[in-house]
């Protein structure tokens, strides 16, 4: 199992030759992040965007644009997002990353049903940050996706966020449906709902819920409330009630912590980092590197 970011981008590089399309990629974060990536032997990449753009960035930073690192001009970004997508399914590209242009825009071109990226799977963002005081890597769930999500959205996000943390080298995905209590109260819907959940089960995972936030990452917390099971203070996969949750939930963490994180969208053809305008270039570069272990890294 990968234990921090450090471990995650030593483990991409070099795989199968990953390659990333960055619709409107034409920003100072974006580029220093792509720059780094072919630099580090993660990934080589194509901008779609305009080239002005581009030449104003590599100018401010007082660098060039790598060999490895090709420019498709566009003014329109719209049309940069379609081109993007264009590129990664019909594997010219292996990753898809968001960049300077509206989610709502991107979201469109992802999940057109003629031309996006669609598989059948609910699509749903996972986060991945690396916990100091655990020392251990945890997806985090959906605070990118789905509002609200239901019983069976609940699930597929599950098998999501356990797909990528699997791939990160997790033996077995120990998956905490997320609350403030760990008793069910009707008084709060998704106690109740979490607690059916788990009864259930997830083929393939170890579900527990509903758990709070210490009974699920801390093992001193989880003994004194008189927790047992695999899941106690060691869950590597943590399931957020809705999408407010989940977006508060780790932005908090990236910025009031100096935690590591990375993120990208589970469930489409391809993986998709998707990203906020504000992250900042490293947190870009650990969504690559994230991208490229769970893609495989192959163009095609």
């Amino acid at each position: 199992m990968l234990n921090n970011f450090s471990e995650i981008r030593q483990a991409a590089r070099g795989i199968s030759d990953a390659r990333v399309a960055i619709p409107m990629g034409h920003d100072v974060s974006s580029i220093v992040a792509l720059i780094t990536a072919f630099e580090e032997d993660i990934a080589s990449g194509v901008i779609v965007g305009p080239a002005a753009g581009v030449g104003d960035s590599l100018e401010e930073l007082g660098r060039k644009l790598p060999d490895g690192i090709e420019i498709v001009n566009t003014e329109d970004p719209e049309e940069a997002a379609l081109e993007a997508v264009r590129l990664v399914r019909s594997g010219e590209a292996s990753i898809l990353m968001k960049g300077m242009l509206k989610t709502s825009m991107f979201q469109k071109a992802l999940l057109d049903k003629e031309t996006g990226l669609r598989t059948g799977r609910i699509l749903s963002h996972v986060a991945v940050l690396h916990a100091p005081l655990q020392d251990r890597l945890v997806a985090v769930s959906d605070g990118g996706m789905n509002i609200d999500p239901d019983e069976e959205a609940i699930r597929q996000i599950a098998m999501n966020a356990a797909g990528v943390i699997m791939k990160l080298g997790a033996e077995k995905p120990l998956v905490a449906l997320l609350a403030a209590i760990e008793v069910p109260n009707e008084k709060m819907p998704k106690t109740v709902m979490f607690a059916e959940i788990a009864a259930k089960g997830i083929p393939g995972l170890i579900v527990e819920g509903p758990v709070a936030v210490d009974g699920a990452m801390d093992t001193e917390s989880a003994a004194i409330k008189g927790m047992d099971g695999e899941v106690a203070g060691r869950a590597n996969v943590l399931i957020t009630p809705d999408i407010a949750c989940g977006n508060i939930f780790v932005k908090g963490i990236m910025y009031m912590t100096d935690a590591e994180v990375g993120g990208l969208i589970a469930g489409a053809a391809a993986p998709v980092v998707m990203l906020s305008r504000s992250d900042k270039a490293r947190t870009k570069l650990n969504s690559l590197a994230l991208g490229v272990i769970v893609s495989g890294g192959s163009n095609g």
